[in-house]
């Protein structure tokens, strides 16, 4: 579940272009009488030859890039977006990156759903410079509107806490975000045109968010989005079972993740149990400090225990499937893990073989499931051999993106 912003350190020693930036003066636009839409606010500019610079160093690291660069047709801008959604009951405002093409064209959506984050500072529509975003958004210079939520919890949305794979609280803000963009979509200075065609991928965090929207769109939304393609790497698709393999093992070198899932699942009230129900002293005590928006997971994980017997009670570790104590906590894990169904949009899957963070078994054993139901059903799954949680990610995003393009039609 570790974050996609790994793609930076796969993509060392390629050159960082210098794209042309907004003043850190600039002035949100606020339109009135809008749903969703709060504000927008420019942020920067790429240009053809931006891209180009970011896209054609890494040919020779991952060549399927090389499929990419001729539908790199327009130069693009950024936007800081702020928009209105629900958690529960509770209405806020919430934030993320948008980016359009120029042209004034007619474009589809590709929402991309980022990998586990625990800083504040790391949310997106803050970190737009990030090279590793920036060679995100530069799939909008292909003719897509590019969209990258910051999850509630992060960027405008702070004072919540992130509901960390919660899929409610994941897959409306995101579905708000997709209506604030149509939204923008009628303002003449921003000069686009929306289509009801959509693109997701994600990897990790955003595997599993990215097959949450996948299902949710096809069974209750169908009429509104008209989804395309969508490609899920590494995600921890069943959350009950990944958790039963974390606290069975001896070892686990993440131990943050399964922090992480008990405290956002407890601040949406998904169960009750109190963190001494789960982890030991003086674990359990250290949770909500750990997770204060500065601390990055490694500085997390530095604060637990990487010996599962250490830091889990027993009694969680030895009844955690047969424990009445726990019931609450799996019927919402299993809520929020996605099951095989009868997908009608082509899906991809990948995930790399030497994965230790989250298993390999995970998007096996939901593409084994898929072929149960039906072996005609529209999915690809790509193992990557001697690729880790790490590695696999940016070939992952490069995969997908060809081939939506193709899908799309370059």
């Amino acid at each position: 579940m570790r974050s996609s912003y790994f793609i930076a350190l796969l993509f060392a020693g390629s050159i960082l272009v210098s794209c042309s930036k907004s003043s850190t003066t600039e002035t949100p636009i606020v339109p009135v009488q809008d749903k969703y839409l709060v504000s927008y606010t420019f942020v920067r500019s790429m240009s053809v030859l931006d891209v180009n610079a970011l896209y054609t160093p890494v040919q020779s690291v991952y060549p399927d890039v090389a499929d990419i660069i001729p539908s790199v047709k327009f130069g693009a801008k950024v936007y800081a977006v702020t928009y209105n959604t629900t958690l529960g009951t509770k209405k806020l405002v919430a934030s993320g990156l948008v980016c359009i093409p120029d042209g004034g064209g007619t474009y589809p959506l590709l929402s991309f759903q980022n990998g586990t984050n625990t800083v504040y500072a790391n949310a997106p529509s803050l970190n737009a410079g990030n090279y590793t975003l920036q060679l995100i958004t530069g799939f909008a210079t292909t003719g897509f509107v590019v969209v990258i939520p910051d999850y509630l919890g992060f960027g405008a949305s702070t004072q919540v806490f992130h509901p960390y794979l919660h899929l409610e609280s994941t897959v409306t803000p995101i579905l708000d975000l997709f209506r604030a963009v149509k939204e923008m979509s009628a303002k003449t200075d921003l000069n686009f045109k929306y289509s009801t065609d959509t693109y997701l991928m994600g990897y990790s965090q955003g595997g599993l968010s990215t097959l949450q929207l996948h299902k949710t769109i096809e069974s209750s939304y169908a009429g509104e989005f008209n989804l395309k393609a969508v490609g899920c790497g590494a995600g921890p698709y069943n959350l009950i079972q990944i958790t039963d393999i974390v606290v069975g093992a001896t070892n686990y070198y993440q131990p943050y993740y399964i922090a992480y899932i008990m405290k956002g699942f407890k601040s949406v009230g998904a169960f009750t149990n109190a963190y001494s129900d789960i982890f030991n002293e003086p674990y359990s005590s250290r949770i909500d400090g750990l997770f204060n928006g500065i601390n990055s997971g490694s500085a997390i994980n530095d604060q637990l225990n990487t010996s599962m017997a250490q830091l889990f009670t027993t009694e969680f570790r030895t009844t955690l499937d047969t424990n009445a104590k726990y019931q609450n906590m799996r019927d919402a894990l299993a809520a929020s893990s996605v099951a095989a169904w009868k997908i009608k949009t082509p899906l991809i899957l990948t995930h790399g073989q030497a994965d230790t963070d989250v298993t390999p078994l995970m998007t096996k054993q939901l593409y084994d499931n898929l072929m149960l139901l039906d072996p005609t059903l529209p999915v690809t799954y790509i193992p990557m051999p001697g690729l880790d949680h790490g590695s696999a990610s940016a070939p992952s995003l490069v995969n997908f993106v060809k081939r939506f393009l193709v899908i799309r039609g370059k």
